[in-house]
């Protein structure tokens, strides 16, 4: 048998016999930072003086606009946090059953509506019940009116003499009073001559931005006070950078073979100029910028490296001869013209609406350098113009120029946390005299995670260049592209990492012949991602600068060899279930002399999170867990109980997905290469991480450990459990919608000796344990020709 010509393949779950329900639990006993007796009495006063200072802020604003809620925002404390507290808390400022939280900001304070007098009367009345609301009163630390987030006037950018305003309303979660609100502040802004509304931009089904002009700093103040208003800030302005230099670089460059056929790549940028070299490459062309404002310098680089990466370096980056692009000219030439967020989300959104059907794998290398705190809006337009339009975007994590000062790179730019997006640093394709880092590291200029609440951004890396410092300016080590005049060229930057990464993804939709699923293209992307030879970071340095590494080419993705086999289980699970193997199949094969299971393990799990603009750093909403590991025997269970729901349990089990079982010490030789370029155990513990990835080898759990969970005849199981946010549930519960979480879980089970015939024996377990399994589906090589919309 061929080694690496063995398909992967899907599985499923067995209807009724891996399906579970969520079990109740739970304690009635209060927990410690409940206060009691004259602490809980003065805890009472405190916050009733302090809401009746935001009473007195609050009336005159609802008097002076009737129809229009404002908000007060609630202090938690942290030990409250949690979402078994969290809807005891709200009730302390709900009326009438109606569900008064609207979100939550960057300091996890509660934001919460209130419609009129009566309503701020109401909660008063129930801070005075401290007795009754004990354990909400305890859990609030302080409440006060909320003011709006609003820049000083000399931050605001100018166009054409005037400050370019980013407004942004409430979204008091109701469509009647949001209508009536924007109706209101429409009519605020018409009413001052200073004022001028430019544009009103969806960035998402539940985010829309309001871009205003003025002529005079002080006409902000007269809609600062409007109770709607959430913030009034800079609008963030977008340009790319034109840094490059002339590369003596004379390679023969192909046109598209009529034989063959090939994937492309939509190019999110200034254009692609018509050279030579890629203009039988060009499939379509879309421009959202007027001809008289177009510099296709950028955008020329990017797709050049997308079309002939591998030509151009002379390695395999990306396993392509060539690959179609097309030209969707988003952003203009920043020496003739500026181009606001706003301006830029409408023109992504438009561009990939008319090609969303041919077109799944877009590149951007633009950005900002403006570094990302907690999600932002151009993030959350980007979650939701993939969302609305089924495409992937790959996008870049921005460049930092610190090292030229000597000071600690930044962390990724704003919209490279795009949770739906696959987010791309650099590393360095080769080390010149004087250069900052090796081959393979991290290059000097590019951006870091964590993103916002620890997700990991960015997720992958790939030679974007490397760089000196002579005199304080750096001296870049650049890789190779085109000029806008055909000239080889060469630059660095994250700009020029990310189409590797955008080449490969799509190199890889192509093979498949299953139906577009960017869910499983993360999930195999990320999976047989690894960290390139020479990396001896310690891992948590590791996944903050390079995510989970450097990505494998599609051949080598799709196919195993006899002693592997990889599994892939994609599907959905409705809030108040869960899938649990209880007779998983791990293969007999990889016991050792001494009885013991032995291989290693790689999962990867990738989901979908539900997402919320306005719930902050919560903005994921939905989570997936999932556990793999041993038991000891099925047990049944006494399903006449009340909180009892499921009838097979199971007795003696670990979940060898953690790190304190795994031995300490430094691995042996022959386990140096899987250490340093796969294994990774991180705690994930309860973040929402919509991507996780595990790598052991049982090998090294201690020897303790080994004796107690992979002993034979020990049984295998897996796990996977959705977990939902209180405010999702909330909201589901009162539009009438079931909670579902799509996700993708890889597995891949490996003899680290190569002997053991592992496919073929998974494959058989599966059929006697009687799993629907198949092969993944791929293309054949056909000619098939791509039309797109010009």
């Amino acid at each position: 048998m061929k080694k690496n010509n063995l398909p992967i393949k899907f599985f499923q779950k067995r209807n009724e016999v891996d399906e579970r329900y969520t079990e109740g639990g739970g304690s009635d006993i209060p927990p410690k930072w409940v206060l009691q007796g004259e602490e809980l009495k003065a805890h009472s006063n405190e916050l009733i003086q302090n809401f009746k200072i935001a009473e007195s802020q609050l009336e005159g604003k609802l008097n002076k606009y009737k129809n229009v809620p404002t908000v007060i925002k609630a202090k938690v404390n942290t030990d409250a946090l949690a979402k078994s507290h969290r809807s005891e808390i709200t009730q302390l400022f709900t009326g009438k059953k109606i569900e008064k939280t609207i979100g939550l900001n960057e300091e996890y304070d509660l934001l919460i509506r209130v419609d009129s007098v009566t309503d701020l009367k109401e909660i008063s009345k129930k801070l005075d019940s401290f007795k009754k609301n004990a354990k909400a009163v305890s859990a609030v630390e302080n409440i006060e009116a909320f003011k709006p987030k609003i820049k000083e006037p000399e931050n605001f950018p100018k166009k054409d003499g005037r400050l370019i305003l980013k407004v942004k309303l409430f979204n008091y979660n109701d469509t009647h009073i949001n209508k009536i609100t924007e109706s209101i502040f429409l009519e605020l802004l018409s009413s001052n001559e200073h004022l001028q509304l430019k544009k009103i931009v969806n960035y998402s089904q539940t985010l829309k931005i309001y871009e205003v002009t003025t002529d005079s700093a002080l006409s902000i103040d007269t809609i600062s006070d409007f109770n709607a208003i959430q913030s009034i800030e800079p609008m963030p302005m977008y340009e790319v950078t034109e840094d490059s230099f002339f590369s003596d670089l004379d390679i023969e460059f192909p046109e598209p073979n009529k034989d063959s056929d090939y994937p492309i790549v939509g190019i999110l940028d200034s254009g692609i100029a018509p050279i030579f070299e890629l203009r039988s490459w060009i499939k379509g062309s879309h421009s959202s910028v007027p001809a008289n404002l177009i510099n296709r310098g950028h955008g020329t680089f990017v797709g050049g490296i997308v079309a002939f990466s591998d030509l151009l370096e002379g390695q395999v980056f990306t396993g392509l001869d060539g690959c179609y692009l097309y030209e969707a000219i988003v952003i203009p030439d920043k020496t003739k013209d500026s181009i606001s967020e706003a301006d830029l989300i409408a023109n992504i959104r438009e561009v990939i609406e008319k090609n969303k059907n041919v077109i799944k794998i877009w590149n951007m290398s633009l950005g900002t350098n403006e570094e990302v705190s907690d999600f932002s809006d151009f993030g959350i337009g980007l979650d939701s113009i993939q969302d609305d339009n089924e495409v992937l975007i790959i996008k870049s994590a921005g460049n930092c120029n610190n090292f030229e000062i000597g000071k600690p790179v930044s962390k990724i730019a704003r919209g490279a946390e795009s949770i739906r997006a696959i987010t791309v640093g650099s590393i360095a394709h080769s080390q010149n005299a004087g250069d900052l880092v090796k081959l393979n590291h991290p290059s000097p200029f590019s951006r870091v995670g964590p993103g916002p609440s620890f997700i990991i951004k960015p997720e992958l890396v790939h030679y974007g260049g490397n760089s000196g410092v002579k005199n304080g300016k750096a001296v870049p080590n650049g890789v190779q592209s085109f000029g806008p005049d055909g000239t080889c060229r060469k630059a660095v930057g994250t700009s020029f990492s990310t189409p590797r990464v955008s080449a490969i993804i799509a190199n890889l939709n192509h093979k498949l012949r299953e139906d577009f699923d960017p869910v499983l293209l993360k999930a195999l992307i990320l999976h047989t991602a690894k960290y390139p030879e020479g990396i001896e970071m310690e891992i948590n340095d590791k996944v903050n600068q390079m995510g989970f590494g450097l990505p494998t080419l599609a051949d080598d993705i799709l196919y195993n060899d006899p002693s592997e086999i990889t599994l892939i289980l994609r599907e959905g699970l409705n809030k108040g279930e869960f899938i649990e193997i209880l007779d998983f199949p791990y293969p007999e094969s990889l016991i050792d002399d001494q009885g013991y299971f032995t291989g290693q393990i790689i999962l990867t799990v990738v989901n979908s999170p539900i997402v919320d603009g306005e719930q902050g750093p919560e903005y994921c909403q939905s989570n997936i867990d999932v556990k793999f590991g041993t038991y000891d025997q099925k047990t049944f269970r006494d399903t006449t109980k009340p909180i009892i729901k499921n009838e097979i349990g199971r007795e003696g089990g670990q979940n060898l997905l953690n790190s304190s079982i795994f031995s300490k010490k430094k691995p042996i030789e022959q386990l140096k290469t899987f250490s340093n370029s796969e294994k990774m155990l991180l705690q994930y513990g309860n973040k929402f991480y919509p991507n996780k990835k595990y790598a052991i080898d049982l090998s090294e759990l201690t020897s303790k450990n080994k004796e107690k969970y992979v002993q034979s005849p020990k049984k295998w199981y897996l796990k996977i459990e959705g977990l939902y946010r209180d405010a999702i549930e909330k909201k589901a519960e009162a539009t009438r919608i079931d909670l579902n979480q799509e996700f993708c879980m890889i597995l891949t089970i490996r003899d680290p000796l190569k002997k053991a015939l592992v496919y073929e024996e998974v494959s058989a377990l599966l059929d006697n344990g009687n799993f629907i399994h198949r092969d993944i589906k791929l293309r054949q090589a056909i000619d098939a020709r791509v039309e797109v919309e010009v």
